[in-house]
């Protein structure tokens, strides 16, 4: 599970970054709202921890925009404001849940534990990075707001990359994974449909970049760099 945790303070983000890595989830931090929006631009979160008073704006504002932007994945609020009307101000903008500063990591844990049970552990289903928007639900994919049209393989070939963004894969995994057949060594059939999604996104801000001889990544293209490949 991908928890994204919006927290300013450096050493309390930091010690839960940590505790979450141990914990088996995978974390990121933001330490204001301005990237905050940024990585939820760009990944798929399955829980968003989110401090309430950040040096750039109220978390409480910050969740109205998740809950209004259609985003359902499971938010713990952390305040040491903990009033009642604080609390039904968070509930009422979309949190699920909400927890009081200071709090033991124990606590804390448990807390993220019973968010993801309750949410099913469901990741958002539109996944995002770079200028690439693909919803798995309606089999839509956009790239910088124009919509893409993609063949049902190129379609589960993007959404297999972008469920793994900076992951080498494997031409055997990808594949076993869209095509369902034992890969020989020979075919080119990964290379070829590689070749299309490059092409179709232009201008995504992304690129599938060849690793000799196992296979491609799909990264955010560095500030100059060519984003369709290499």
């Amino acid at each position: 599970m991908r928890v994204l945790l919006v927290e300013d303070d450096p050493s309390l983000g930091g010690f839960l970054l940590k505790a979450l890595g141990e914990a088996g989830h995978a974390a990121d931090r933001a330490g204001t709202l301005a990237e905050g929006r940024r990585l939820l631009a760009e990944r798929t979160y399955d829980l968003l921890s989110l401090d309430l008073v950040l040096p750039d704006g109220s978390g409480l504002d910050f969740l109205a925009e998740v809950r209004g932007s259609g985003r359902s994945l499971p938010v713990l609020v952390l305040s040491s404001r903990a009033t009642t009307p604080e609390r039904v101000a968070g509930l009422d903008r979309g949190a699920d849940d909400f927890l009081a500063k200071p709090f033991s990591l124990d606590e804390y844990l448990s807390r993220i534990r019973a968010l993801l049970r309750r949410g099913g552990g469901r990741p958002d289903p539109v996944l995002r990075l770079g200028a690439v928007e693909c919803d798995e639900a309606a089999r839509r994919v956009s790239c910088a707001g124009r919509p893409v049209e993609l063949t049902p393989k190129e379609f589960a070939l993007l959404l297999l990359f972008l469920r793994s963004p900076g992951a080498v894969l494997s031409r055997t995994q990808v594949v076993n994974s869209v095509w369902q057949w034992t890969f020989d060594g020979y075919s080119n059939v990964v290379d070829v449909h590689v070749s299309s999604l490059r092409r179709k996104l232009q201008g995504s801000g992304l690129r599938f970049r060849s690793v000799p001889r196992v296979g491609y990544v799909l990264e955010e293209a560095a500030p100059g760099a060519a984003a369709e490949g290499e």
